[in-house]
């Protein structure tokens, strides 16, 4: 038996006007067809089932490792190592760097914490390094307060670099100190390198050497060109030079020690001439 005969303009046969054997075989041939269509896409089904199911696997293998590093105590830190610190405590160490006892290892930023130690301007230069699962080692070195810088009623600690290390002082320290800087608007960190005056007076300081400073209570710099020291005992001497006033100090010390013998305190003394000049106090 054919199928019914279709023309243009007539209606298509429907299910019900077939014979059973023929709705059948369009049931068969329909299914397929189906068939034909899922088996072309079955293999691009299959891997993406294989990677549905490697992505879930890798999801729970993540977040169990998640758990593992990060929230357990398996990965904290035990031991906290400081090295060079004699200013600041361990503990204060620690607390700038920003780190803590059982804080989580991997959780550790060591660029961020060096950061927060270079803040401070004590600390000069400061590295950590890792020790193992479980230690931490800070390494620093300090800045030392070399002078003072006057200011005002305040004395600024100054470092060997130029960086004020604190305005809090009050001359209580065996520092020699600088006068006549201008210091408006400095903070602890920032640098004197910049401050021509400073720059000069540091040089001085720097030339004279430990010796010599220990005698000296003041130098003034507010003019670079016509400074002046103080010496421990009060005397007021106008230097022609650093190199100058080295090479007569001893010279200078045996006429102090003779004008002392004879009860004469002087106003000033100068030796920016060939010749040490002695100006009295006037009584």
């Amino acid at each position: 038996m054919g199928y019914p005969k279709y023309t243009p303009g007539s209606q298509m046969p429907v299910m019900k006007d077939l014979s059973e054997d023929t709705r059948k075989k369009l049931k068969n041939k329909r299914n397929k067809a189906i068939k034909l269509g899922l088996s072309r896409f079955l293999p691009q089904l299959k891997a993406l089932g294989f990677i549905l199911i490697i992505m879930s696997l890798l999801y729970v293998a993540v977040t169990r490792l998640n758990y593992l590093f990060f929230k357990t105590s398996y990965f904290e830190i035990k031991d906290l190592e400081v090295v060079g610190n004699n200013y600041f405590s361990k503990e204060q160490i620690i607390k700038t760097a920003g780190l803590a006892p059982a804080m989580n290892i991997f959780g550790v930023n060591r660029e961020s914490a060096v950061e927060n130690l270079f803040k401070e301007p004590h600390i000069k230069n400061a590295n950590i390094e890792f020790e193992g699962l479980y230690k931490i080692k800070i390494i620093v070195s300090e800045r030392i307060p070399k002078y003072y810088v006057k200011a005002g009623l305040a004395f600024y600690e100054i470092a060997e670099d130029g960086i004020i290390i604190s305005t809090e002082g009050m001359g209580e320290k065996d520092l020699p100190i600088i006068t006549g800087i201008d210091t408006a608007g400095l903070v602890a960190g920032n640098s004197l390198l910049t401050n021509d005056n400073y720059f000069v007076a540091q040089k001085w300081l720097t030339q004279l050497g430990e010796k010599i400073l220990k005698n000296i209570s003041e130098i003034n710099f507010s003019s670079v060109q016509n400074p002046y020291l103080i010496l421990f005992n009060g005397e007021k001497v106008y230097p022609k030079s650093a190199d100058d006033f080295k090479k007569r100090y001893d010279f200078l010390n045996a006429l102090l020690d003779n004008l002392r013998k004879n009860n004469v305190e002087p106003f000033y003394l100068d030796m920016r001439g060939d010749h040490i000049v002695v100006r009295p106090k006037k009584f």
